[in-house]
């Protein structure tokens, strides 16, 4: 079944379905994981019968068996259309709850009411309504454009209100939106209301998309007048320091306190949440609900205060727990660590381990003991597999640095931790009797200091080591710099851009 999607005027997919979805929660299911939208639509086809005219889809059995036109109505379009409406009078459910204000009125994009935003850039973006009387002015300007291609006289009222609103939507994702970010938001726009289109231009928004980069350095100057931690370029003493901003596509790199919680409130939670963790049996839902509260101080004492690693496991011990190092990289980026890194993990490790072995001649004899060594097992080869994939990683892309040292458990610690700013320490049994030793424990060091061990695998130990570089805001390593840039960006998802060589291996994954 060949499906064209119209997403919006400027956005129309190709498809292609093995077979006829069984039901329309079928097909909206499909569509989701096709087109990454979320199922916040309705559907439109092309009905045969009428022309070609668009259709609501009720029944699956109306499609088209071969080939047909869907086109997705947002609901928070349709919802504004009914209620706007002169003479239809909304009811609370309807005014009370739409997708517009659960998407836009939430604590996401208040920032008044919290400061952590819990959603990333949408694949799609949502123009929210404006106010009564610009929507209605939009409205007719909207039906005069589809009778006479004649656009609206834009005055300085209704721009002010759009850019406005615009702005605390885009700042709700983001507080320095990208140059394709914005121009992903004029052309929606545009595409919402036509009427609002600039001749003569081949976007027909160009305008719209400098007026939002204006509009979004102003929005940001009177947060940061008003002491908005994550804008904040001051010392406490009033001198001006370098503005820190996020470089890894970090949605929540420093958020302000909750509502009615100072600095030194926190910092009692913090002394609690300490207390918890030196307990024998903790209880998992305060240290997450402590953890969670503290948030904020804890970032600012990381980012601003750019403490040793040390300080801060003496401070934050629970920080460095497993669990919590995920649940910290999905407060700062808003996406699911583990389950993210070992979905791409299991996706992309059959495909790498083939890279490797065409190039093995190449990358010298570790890559070789590495593939001999994955050769040789014989149970639990999918763990096996995931390790091979991210041990032959730096060797594949020439980096300088090793990501792990071995060692026997005999061994002293400082041996193998003195010079060692980052990596991964694998304890082997020193029993010299077994052909093969087995590995007693994986731990996880950072400036010389071990933070995290005991964990149960390769691939979980380097997963948490990527974690914890988000936590505690930590330039990648020199030697391992494409490494971690290759996690972010291809198994985490996490950044536009990158570096040529990345972009290299990320071209090869995606073509075999």
């Amino acid at each position: 079944m060949l499906l064209r999607v119209i997403v919006n005027p400027e956005c129309i997919k190709k498809l292609t379905l093995p077979q006829v979805p069984s039901s329309i929660d079928e097909l909206k299911e499909i569509l989701c994981e096709k087109l990454k939208i979320d199922q916040n639509f309705v559907i439109q086809y092309e009905d045969p019968d009428f022309g070609g005219q668009l259709c609501n889809l009720c029944n699956i059995e109306e499609l088209p068996s071969d080939k047909v036109t869907l086109k997705i109505i947002w609901e928070v379009f349709k919802t504004a259309s009914v209620a706007e409406l002169p003479g239809n009078e909304s009811t609370g459910s309807d005014t009370d709850f739409t997708l517009d204000t659960a998407s836009i009125s939430s604590n996401l994009s208040s920032p008044s009411s919290s400061s952590v935003r819990e959603e990333r850039w949408p694949c799609v973006f949502q123009i929210p309504n404006f106010s009564y009387d610009v929507e209605f002015r939009l409205r007719k300007a909207n039906e005069v454009y589809e009778k006479q291609n004649t656009t609206m006289d834009v005055t300085r009222d209704v721009k002010i209100e759009i850019l406005d609103k615009l702005a605390e939507t885009m700042y709700s994702f983001k507080a320095y939106p990208s140059d394709s970010e914005i121009d992903q938001v004029a052309v929606a726009l545009v595409s919402r209301h036509p009427c609002l289109r600039e001749l003569g231009c081949d976007t027909g928004c160009r305008g719209w998309k400098m007026s939002l980069k204006f509009k979004m350095g102003n929005y940001r100057q009177k947060l940061r007048s008003a002491g908005c931690s994550e804008l904040g370029n001051k010392r406490d003493d009033g001198s001006r320091v370098p503005q820190k901003k996020p470089r890894r596509s970090e949605i929540n790199f420093l958020p302000d306190n909750p509502v009615g919680l100072d600095d030194a409130a926190l910092e009692h939670e913090r002394e609690q949440l300490e207390l918890e963790v030196k307990k024998r049996n903790m209880d998992m839902m305060i240290l997450n609900t402590k953890m969670e509260t503290t948030f904020p101080l804890r970032r600012k004492e990381i980012v601003n205060d750019q403490p040793l690693v040390s300080v801060i496991k003496e401070r934050w011990p629970g920080l460095f727990l497993e669990e919590q190092v995920c649940t910290e990289f999905q407060r700062i980026t808003c996406v699911d660590l583990k389950t993210t890194f070992m979905t791409a993990l299991n996706k992309y490790s059959n495909c790498l381990i083939k890279m490797y072995r065409a190039k093995s001649k190449d990358l010298g004899d570790e890559m070789k003991m590495i593939l001999d060594h994955f050769d040789e097992q014989t149970t639990d080869i999918v763990s096996h597999r995931y390790s091979t994939a991210l041990r032959g990683l730096p060797l594949y892309l020439r980096e300088r640095d090793a990501i792990s040292k071995t060692c026997v458990d005999t061994d002293l610690e400082e041996t193998y931790t003195r010079g060692v700013k980052l990596g991964i320490l694998e304890v082997m049994e020193d029993n010299l009797s077994q052909a093969t030793k087995r590995c007693q424990n994986l731990a996880i060091i950072l400036e010389e200091t071990v933070v995290v061990e005991d964990l149960p695998d390769f691939p979980t130990a380097f997963m948490v080591l990527f974690g914890l570089l988000y936590a505690l805001n930590i330039e990648y390593p020199k030697g391992l710099k494409y490494t971690f840039e290759a996690v972010q960006n291809i198994f985490v998802g996490l950044g536009e851009k990158c570096t040529n060589r990345v972009q290299s291996l990320k071209n090869k994954l995606f073509t075999l």
